[in-house]
């Protein structure tokens, strides 16, 4: 039964009142303090010896405060405020979002709101790894969100990803933008980078030459010639990666599908500490039962300059005369399998 009209009337104007902008603003002011204060204990966790992916933020207080404050606030800005505060903090404990607070802050807050920019990479999070349906609104922040410095991070991480796919007729506008709006931006430096960097691995090209210790034996040297007259899938992964970690399950599918074949897998890992990589072998859903290796000093590495590696996970194919097939999401999610196929048949 919907309410009386003239209590919808009553409430109304204290619905739509906005927030002072102090106090929407003082929200997302904590919760970036409270960022960097799970950032400064995650850093001695580390210095510790620990893994980066076992730590997780304590954030109980500051959740049940915000949910407190959400059960009796109605001024829209200041809600705005306390959803996207919410799902930061959120972030930093490492706990997944219900769908019912993703439906309510789809809702409730729009891609224009300025609460987004607590974190840039917070709504790319929500759109890689939650529930569908983020796309269209992350468009919309991309295209008409108010703060430029927003604009210019969504661009970048959509052009990475459309390069990623070699889907050349997105990511090719996109690189023009961030070359001619924002000229001077690290975001724009990055892409120029990055698409150099591409060129490296592009299709039909020679891999590169490599010459890297068996992780799991010592007296072992794998170098390209180690894999002549069979396709290796190069992984360069990482235990502190999560989409690596997501990756994981459909590698060890495609492992057990192809081992047979004329194929091999070498893991190429960017681990901070060589022996955060035995832990997560032990686990009885992860051992990776295939070549592995370790790259010292990761992204510094020569190895990881040669093949253009500016982020993991990046896969490889290289073909049985040592050039480059497959790459990018052709080898990830679903598509692994599709890819794999092609050459090496079912």
């Amino acid at each position: 039964m919907s309410l009386p009209l003239i209590c919808l009337m009553t409430a109304l104007p204290a619905m739509q009142a906005p927030a002072p902008v102090n106090e929407a603003q003082a929200v997302l002011e904590a919760a970036r303090a409270k960022a960097k204060s799970v950032m400064d204990a995650r850093a001695a966790f580390m210095r510790a010896g620990g893994n980066s992916k076992d730590f997780k933020g304590d954030c109980t207080k500051e959740l049940a405060d915000l949910e407190a404050r959400l059960a009796v606030e109605q001024r829209p800005d200041l809600r705005h405020a306390l959803l996207i505060s919410k799902l930061y903090h959120l972030q930093l404990a490492k706990l997944a979002p219900s769908p019912a607070l993703l439906d309510q802050v789809r809702k409730e807050v729009p891609p224009t709101a300025a609460a987004w920019g607590v974190d840039m990479g917070l709504i790319l999070q929500l759109a890689d790894e939650t529930v569908p349906g983020w796309g269209p609104y992350v468009t919309e922040a991309r295209v008409k969100h108010p703060d430029p410095g927003l604009r210019r991070h969504l661009l970048f991480e959509y052009f990475w990803d459309r390069l990623d796919a070699r889907d050349e007729s997105a990511w090719k506008p996109a690189y023009a933008t961030l070359q001619s709006e924002f000229a001077d931006s690290r975001q724009a430096k990055q892409a120029k980078e990055l698409l150099e960097s591409e060129q490296k691995t592009g299709i039909g090209r020679p891999a590169p030459t490599f010459s890297l210790g068996a992780l799991d034996d010592p007296k072992t040297t794998y170098t390209l010639d180690s894999f002549k007259g069979r396709y290796v899938l190069l992984d360069f992964w990482a235990t502190w990666c999560p989409p690596c970690r997501a990756e994981m399950p459909l590698m060890h599918a495609a492992w057990s599908k192809f081992k047979a074949k004329p194929f091999d897998i070498l893991s190429l890992s960017f681990d901070r500490r060589i022996e955060h990589i035995a832990p997560y072998r032990q686990q009885a859903a992860t051992p990776m039962p295939w070549k592995h290796a370790f790259i010292e000093r990761g992204f510094q590495n020569p190895v990881s300059d040669a093949y253009g590696v500016k982020g993991i996970p990046k896969p490889l194919l290289i073909g049985p005369d040592g050039k480059i097939v497959a790459s990018g999401s052709e080898l990830r999610g679903a598509n692994l399998e599709k890819t794999l196929e092609k050459f090496l048949g079912k």
